[in-house]
């Protein structure tokens, strides 16, 4: 009787740590992994090298947020990295002038929200794909960035705004990290206990059923896209302000980085279904990768190779059913030799 007890107890613990297993740690352990081989065989580990890991992750932890809440209702924004190039010039330019940071960082998020909204009227309220509307943006941006004065350039900037992009905490925090984590937690928080979450993932897993909820599902993408134009905003301060110098156009492309960390933290493209905890680690990943490569040595276009290649693998097991993948790791983690064992007997 106690043998049958220790074993009930023991096939328990192996169902409760299958339960455990989910994406999002299997995800961290090997995030972990590729962190520790890279801080031990690089100059990852020095000072210089933390923070510039940092930084990157301090602008790429809003932005790829604000595209894991579009990519939650099963839109997406092709437009991201063009409208960050442009809210970084518009803030950039008016630092130029001479005015401070609390003139020129409401200037970039307001850009992102006349950018962003504008993407979700023509989406919303023209019911145009959103893979269409916004990568027809991509082409007015682009267009945008030669009308631009200096060709959407600003050139010596001065310490009114690079103050907070060049001040560190302890030597290698830098500031900037510390706002982007703010940020983030707050939207950890806001997407795990208000009441709109529930909307965004309604409006994702299943719009109809929303409307029959008494859930508008255009007014949410709305919402979510003037959302997105704030992250987008600030983004795009912290890629900035550590610079004397904003090119424009610099940020082009950049929207594949801001997917590839979503899709990667577990955001199905489906729509419906992800978690920003996954989010911050696909951004900690990607942001581990691009500097892994660059310490091997290989040029810019493997990046972009492998960013490529992990959206595709992500996006392959997204698409798989994954009910016949959960029962067979439940049962190896649950799997009791002893027991099969008596049962051929």
């Amino acid at each position: 009787m106690v043998t049958s007890s220790r074993k009930q107890g023991e096939s328990d613990n192996r169902f409760h740590l299958a339960k455990l297993f989910t994406m999002e740690m299997a995800l961290g352990l090997f995030t972990l992994a590729v962190f520790i081989v890279l801080y031990s065989l690089t100059n990852f580990k020095t000072e210089a090298g933390l923070t510039t890991f940092l930084k990157d992750v301090s602008y790429l932890l809003p932005a790829a947020t604000a595209l894991t809440l579009i990519i939650l209702t099963g839109n997406i924004d092709i437009s991201a990295g063009t409208m960050m190039g442009l809210c970084g010039y518009a803030a950039a330019y008016v630092a130029k002038l001479g005015y401070e940071f609390y003139i020129y960082m409401p200037v970039a998020i307001i850009t992102g929200l006349l950018l962003a909204g504008l993407n979700g009227i023509i989406i919303t309220r023209f019911k145009v794909p959103s893979i269409v509307a916004t990568l027809a943006m991509v082409n007015v941006h682009l267009g945008l960035f030669i009308l631009l004065p200096s060709g959407g350039w600003v050139e010596n900037l001065k310490s009114n705004f690079t103050f907070l992009g060049t001040s560190t905490i302890l030597n290698f925090i830098p500031i900037i990290f510390v706002i982007s984590l703010a940020i983030f937690t707050f939207f950890l928080w806001f997407m795990k206990y208000s009441r709109f979450s529930k909307k965004v993932y309604a409006v994702g897993g299943n719009s109809h059923a929303a409307v029959l909820a008494g859930i508008k599902p255009s007014r949410v993408v709305m919402q979510l896209f003037l959302l997105e134009g704030v992250l987008i905003g600030i983004a795009a301060l912290l890629f900035y302000m550590p610079k004397t110098i904003v090119q424009s156009n610099s940020t082009y492309g950049m929207e594949m980085l801001f997917i590839t960390a979503s899709v990667v933290g577990g955001t199905s493209i489906m729509g419906g279904k992800g978690k920003l905890l996954g989010t911050a680690i696909g951004v900690t990943l990607v942001c581990l990768i691009n500097r892994s490569m660059i310490f091997m040595g290989f040029q810019d276009y493997y990046s972009d190779a492998v960013q490529g290649a992990l959206i595709l693998i992500v996006v392959l097991i997204t698409v798989t059913d994954s009910k016949k993948f959960t029962p067979f790791l439940r049962k190896m983690l649950t799997y009791n030799p002893q027991a099969d064992r008596k049962e051929n007997t």
